[in-house]
């Protein structure tokens, strides 16, 4: 596998940069007040797209080594989080995080039932489905460990503005990888609805993202 490099650049910025982190009840305010039609709105935990954006196809295998495309995706609110497994510090912090999110919102009225948590690894020459599965399930048994090959992984991360650098060097096992650390969320009709970018604090991404949910179910009614 020939050296992969930087693919893509994070093209995600807010318009203003807040000092305090917005409550989820003024969030859900600013966004009415606009009628769904705001520029990105400025919160230093999640950046939230009023016209979310549809992906196009794309094709991976999650650690069951069952086939984990456009259509996985849809049905469920997706937390996608870009990685690999010999990560020493970003990426074990960040499944930490998701899955004390995860547990709270299952606390919630609505559950978890429709929601899965997915760690993309963007590092398939190490990352085998079998290593996947036992990394992914130390942190939770229900998240999904998902690979493939480096032109589905571009695919997907290049959708998402994902930015990841594999730098492979013959006779070197810990060859450098870096990669995005935001979280993205898609919604249940696999459309890129928002991106939580660091740092990763789980009541808050918790509290966003019922504020989200709730937003969307209003916009549907």
């Amino acid at each position: 596998m020939n050296k992969v490099s930087l693919k893509f650049s994070i093209m995600i910025t807010s318009s203003v940069a807040l000092a305090a982190i917005l409550t989820g009840a003024w969030l859900a305010e600013i966004y009415r007040e606009h009628d769904s039609r705001a520029m990105l709105l400025p919160d230093r935990v999640i950046t939230l797209f009023p016209d979310p954006k549809p992906l196009a196809a794309f094709a991976l295998t999650d650690h069951k080594n069952r086939v984990f495309d456009l259509a996985s995706l849809k049905g469920k609110w997706s937390f996608l989080f870009f990685g690999f497994t010999h990560c020493p510090d970003v990426c074990p912090t960040t499944l930490a995080v998701l899955a004390r999110a995860r547990d709270n919102i299952a606390k919630n009225t609505a559950g978890a039932e429709d929601i899965q948590f997915v760690f993309i690894s963007v590092d398939p020459n190490r990352d085998t489905t079998g290593k996947l599965g036992q990394y992914v399930d130390y942190f939770d048994t229900g998240f999904l460990g998902v690979t493939g090959d480096d032109a589905q992984i571009g695919n997907l991360a290049g959708q998402l503005g994902a930015a990841y650098q594999v730098a492979i060097t013959p006779g070197l096992e810990n060859y450098p990888v870096n990669h995005s650390t935001a979280v993205f969320l898609l919604d249940s009709r696999a459309r890129y609805h928002a991106v939580f970018t660091p740092p990763h604090d789980a009541e808050a991404i918790s509290k966003r993202f019922k504020v989200v949910r709730e937003l969307e179910a209003g916009n549907e009614t």
